[in-house]
């Protein structure tokens, strides 16, 4: 009997954490926006009264913060503080901020590094441009894996069959399918990935993959200006040296 109370206690604890997590990815998969009890509880499928209890629990905490006057809910700082250690820990932490300056001083365009998250890409570290008209996404952004430069990058550096497996989690149109396959294919082959007006309209890219000292991409440095002045390919020699050093500074730092 108090074998069967455990289990069940232990069962609904993991239910607790699933659900505390569920919010987590909802808020992240919404940057910059701030979100309702009522439409927090309805994506994570629960009561809205045990939405409170976990909502309440997660800012007392410190993992959500909420505004004094709408009382919405948004990340927290813990939550920040927690990327910033599970980023440190892959080496991809504030020691590479320099590299990333020395890259944005010497071509003058807004310059980052983003890593796999799910089924997308997730901004871990940034500079900008000091340029009036420049890219501006905020660190923590999520771009699509299928159509964003790093994110072909790094699907094009995986082995074949996990490849296969990610891009069909995507769920792809027929269209968007091939023009990705395809994309893919030419970043494979070109040792880096290039987009042009996609997914932000105005602005072309190209990423080449970090690695570790395994060899493996773990990682990818994007540079990213207005497509009206930006020539992605005239910076393929200069994002590789950049990704070089950056993969050999990371190494050092593990």
């Amino acid at each position: 009997m108090n074998e069967s109370k455990s289990g069940a206690s232990e069962s609904r604890t993991v239910g607790s954490v699933d659900r505390a997590l569920q919010i987590i990815e909802m808020l992240i998969d919404h940057p910059g926006e701030e979100l309702g009890v009522t439409e927090i509880a309805r994506h994570v499928g629960i009561a809205k009264s045990t939405a409170h209890q976990l909502l309440a629990t997660m800012l007392a905490r410190g993992f959500l913060d909420q505004d004094e006057n709408s009382l919405r809910y948004r990340l927290g700082l813990r939550t920040m503080e927690a990327g910033v250690v599970a980023s440190a820990n892959i080496g991809i932490g504030p020691a590479l901020i320099p590299l990333l300056q020395e890259l944005v001083d010497e071509v003058r365009e807004t310059s980052s590094i983003g890593v796999l998250s799910g089924n997308g890409v997730v901004l871990l570290q940034r500079v900008e441009a000091d340029s009036i008209l420049r890219v501006e996404l905020k660190l923590g952004s999520r771009l699509p894996l299928h159509s964003s430069a790093v994110g072909r990058m790094l699907l094009a550096t995986m082995p074949a069959p996990e490849r296969s497996l990610r891009i069909k989690e995507l769920n792809l149109s027929p269209e968007d399918l091939a023009s990705t396959e395809a994309a893919v294919a030419e970043a494979e082959k070109m040792g880096c990935a290039i987009v042009r007006d996609i997914p932000v309209d105005g602005i072309s890219a190209i990423a080449v993959p970090i690695q570790n000292q395994h060899r493996r991409a773990i990682a990818g440095l994007v540079i990213a200006g207005p497509t009206f002045r930006f020539e992605p390919l005239d910076y393929r020699d200069t994002a590789w040296e950049m990704a070089r050093q950056i993969s050999n500074r990371m190494k050092s730092l593990v």
